[in-house]
């Protein structure tokens, strides 16, 4: 729960205490009408709680949400650089074949040596 939502806690469960006092000092002295609107009213408050922890929880339930997205998203980056990976890799040896087997990377795993035979 943040900080707005524990001051805004707070109030509320001060002002549900005020009028239920309120309402507690005042019966029998005033018509039961007014004593029941303000028992209804000290009931308000509590709503505004309940709401606030509501927002709380998913909050939190949005960050765990957006940590695993991240994870997964990490994953697929991945997943995508080593497919990125494998293209060059074979690029290489398509400059190969397409120009006559005159260019080829010194670092691919496909190249022959010329040079050497026993």
């Amino acid at each position: 729960m943040s900080r707005g939502s524990r001051a805004l806690t707070v109030m509320y469960a001060a002002v549900a205490l005020w009028l239920s006092f309120c309402t507690v000092r005042t019966w029998g002295t005033v018509p039961v009408w007014t004593s029941l609107a303000m028992a209804v009213a000290a009931l308000a408050p509590v709503v505004g709680v309940v709401r606030e922890t509501v927002v709380a929880e998913e909050r939190r339930t949005v960050a765990v949400l957006r940590e695993r997205e991240g994870r997964r998203a990490a994953w697929r980056d991945a997943a995508a650089a080593a497919l990125a990976q494998a293209e060059v890799e074979a690029a290489c040896c398509e400059r190969w074949w397409t120009s006559c087997a005159t260019e080829h990377d010194p670092g691919c795993a496909h190249r022959t040596s010329w040079g050497t035979t026993a």
